[in-house]
């Protein structure tokens, strides 16, 4: 069964880093679509002026003006605050949200408060901007390369760090009412990536997906950065998920 593929970036990222999974999918007969957030990609917004609701507003943009429905919605990463966002808003175009290595984000918190407890201290000084509370961060291509895609080669690596943005401020601050999400009855599914150590023990991601409501699960086996490392591999667990 052909599936309709929306696909959410997470920090730093844009709609591009999903090609290769893009490609994947398309070659198994599904049809997939990526989108750029506000402040990311071919979206030139004003970092300072970038919002939650507007990361929402735009994923929920992209499906309502193409009329898409019975949507399989995956974010990664940070996109897992938008993937919840949009969930409550248009609820009866989903079929399902799959979070992949992301952040599944309580009710009435922020990203910056969910990760702050599993959080490594030294990892705070590779985040640089936000000591100094500017409107946008942005990570150290040394904590990138070890703890991010630490599984790729050097040119690999290379290329996905030429193409990061900085990452608005705001968003990952605000705090988000989700109770609507939580009571919905959009499915749920959580991939797994065997080798991230963004927080230096992949175990810790398991405390996002306990949040949700009996998710079906994948695991792959690769760092942080799946649709680069793994794109084969991250289109067929996104395509087994979709098929519940």
């Amino acid at each position: 069964m052909a599936e309709n593929f929306v696909l959410v970036h997470g920090a730093w990222h844009g709609a591009w880093c999903w090609a290769g999974v893009i490609r994947q999918l398309e070659l198994a007969g599904h049809h997939a679509l990526a989108v750029d957030l506000p402040a990311h990609g071919t979206n030139h917004l004003d970092p300072a002026k970038a919002t939650r609701a507007l990361y929402v507003e735009s994923v929920v943009r992209a499906i309502e003006d193409r009329n898409l429905k019975e949507v399989v919605l995956v974010g990664h990463s940070l996109g897992g605050m938008t993937i919840a966002g949009v969930a409550q808003r248009i609820p009866q175009r989903l079929k399902r949200v799959i979070f992949a290595t992301a952040l599944v984000i309580a009710d009435d918190s922020s990203p910056f408060v969910d990760m702050g407890p599993l959080m490594p201290p030294e990892m705070a000084a590779h985040m640089h901007g936000l000591a100094e509370g500017a409107s946008a961060f942005t990570l150290s291509a040394e904590r990138f390369r070890s703890h991010f895609i630490q599984d790729g080669s050097r040119d690999l690596q290379d290329y996905v760090l030429s193409a990061l943005v900085p990452e608005p401020t705001a968003p990952a601050n605000e705090r988000a009412s989700l109770a609507e999400f939580y009571k919905s009855h959009v499915p749920a599914s959580y991939v797994f990536c065997e080798d991230d150590i963004i927080f230096d023990d992949p175990k810790k991601w398991q405390s996002f997906a306990s949040k949700l409501r009996n998710p079906t699960v994948s695991s792959i086996k690769c760092g942080h950065e799946l649709m680069f490392t793994q794109p084969v591999a991250t289109a067929k667990a996104l395509a087994d998920l979709a098929g519940g």
